[in-house]
């Protein structure tokens, strides 16, 4: 799970690189505490007990031991209450670029509730979204979660069983009847879930908004508080069920992909701060398969969008189906080939498409930096920049530095996996 995140400095904040994230008025909060270890080099136990509080949910669940260590896995483990605060020790010492912001607060969205009662589910991304909140005042640590009050999670909660379309579960329909007017809603978008539990993003304008691959997944809430104020409803006639969910948000812009599943290709549409209308800056018309690659990210410049499409493509038979497939909803097509797509932020025109890969099979993925010729060149350079022994030979949920969106950089960060272990277990700075 690729889970976006982003720093905010309270407007006390000396000036630093981040400084134009704050948010006025933002208050330090009375906070909370983790259920997990977080933050960077931070490890923190609990100081105070959780105060009682009337929404609570059910014991944690125990999971499975993992086959190679014997150990259980916190990552699917259900928080044991849906809201808690309190204050954090910190063990060790604050790093001193955290300490040196003086006042600061991080958000996380993610999932945190892997069960409905006995039913457990299976994949990463089906778990209830849950909004975390670390806050950094005058070298202590403070923090909070609470879940995210999504149509899906409080009809789950409602009626004690899967409601929605999750990431890999379907509700099992009563009946032939029941299943036909599911599948009538799914054209509608109205049986997809809106568990927003991928990415949370600062808009220009200051709104936080927590994200999932589905459009309805939009949702607002308060930095404050955490509370979930509401869909968050994009105002044009552009429609569409899905788009990327990790959009590339500035202070300037708000840039996503909308798949096309009917004509496959992505549209790039854009969303300025203070608006809820996006609107197209181009179309990218895909160059293989019987449908658009799934696509959770993709990288810009200052003029320039690159929009990536790949052999794991979208798969309409999957996305009907009431029961879990071997791929999800996607299936995979190595012989459609992978392809980047280049295209002009000022005219919405394709510059350049190639294939940057000479093996389709993609056994090893090396992290490396492509280089792009936009002066007509028939061929690209890929430069080879890790051994992938450093990190378990490959990482995934890749982030840098919000500020320097779109422009150059210096170092990435990702998860990677330290073998025999193929979950990440690893922090890797590229």
């Amino acid at each position: 799970m690729a889970s976006t995140l982003f720093f905010l400095p309270s407007p006390k904040t000396t000036a630093s690189s981040s400084s134009r994230l704050s948010i006025p008025g933002l208050r330090p909060p009375r906070l909370h505490s983790l259920r997990r270890r977080a933050a960077v080099s931070v490890e923190a136990s609990v100081a105070t007990k959780p105060r009682p509080t009337v929404i609570t949910f059910d014991p944690v669940v125990e999971t499975k031991p993992d086959v190679g260590t014997g150990r259980k896995l916190a990552a699917w483990t259900s928080i044991r209450q849906e809201r808690w605060e309190g204050e954090l020790v910190v063990e060790g010492e604050i790093p001193l670029w955290l300490y040196d912001l003086q006042n600061g607060t991080y958000l996380r969205n993610g999932p945190g509730i892997w069960n409905i009662d006995d039913y457990n589910f299976r994949h990463l991304f089906d778990g209830y979204a849950t909004l975390v909140r670390v806050c950094f005042e005058h070298g202590g640590v403070t923090a909070s979660h609470r879940q995210i009050e999504s149509e899906a999670y409080k009809a789950a909660m409602k009626n004690r069983r899967l409601c929605y379309r999750e990431f890999s579960e379907a509700p099992k329909p009563a009946s032939i009847l029941a299943y036909v007017g599911e599948l009538a809603s799914l054209f509608s978008g109205a049986s997809l879930t809106d568990n927003s539990n991928t990415g949370v993003v600062r808009l220009g304008d200051g709104r936080v908004v927590c994200l999932t691959e589905t459009i309805k997944g939009s949702v607002q809430v308060d930095p404050d508080t955490l509370d979930t104020v509401g869909r968050f409803v994009y105002e044009d006639n552009l429609g569409g069920l899905i788009h990327s969910a990790h959009p590339i948000v500035t202070e300037s812009e708000f840039l996503t992909l909308l798949p096309d599943l009917v004509r496959p290709g992505y549209l790039v549409v854009r969303m300025e701060p203070g608006s809820n209308e996006r609107k197209v800056v181009g179309r990218v018309n895909c160059r293989g398969g019987p449908a658009p690659g799934w696509v959770h990210s993709f990288a810009v410049t200052d003029r320039y969008v690159v929009v990536p499409e790949m052999p794991l493509r979208y798969c309409v038979h999957n996305l009907l189906r009431a029961e879990p497939t071997p791929l999800y909803k996607f299936e995979w097509h190595p012989e459609s080939g992978s392809y980047m797509h280049v295209m002009s932020k000022a005219t919405g025109k394709i510059v350049i498409s190639s294939s940057p890969y000479h093996n389709p099979s993609l056994k090893c993925c090396p992290v490396g930096r492509f280089r792009i010729p936009i002066d007509g060149s028939t061929r690209g350079e890929l430069h080879a920049a890790l051994d992938p022994e450093e990190h378990g030979r490959g990482i995934d949920m890749c982030s840098i530095n919000p500020t320097y969106l779109g422009k150059k950089y210096r170092y990435a960060y990702a998860c990677g996996a330290r073998r025999p272990c193929n979950f990440p277990n690893t922090l890797t700075k590229v």
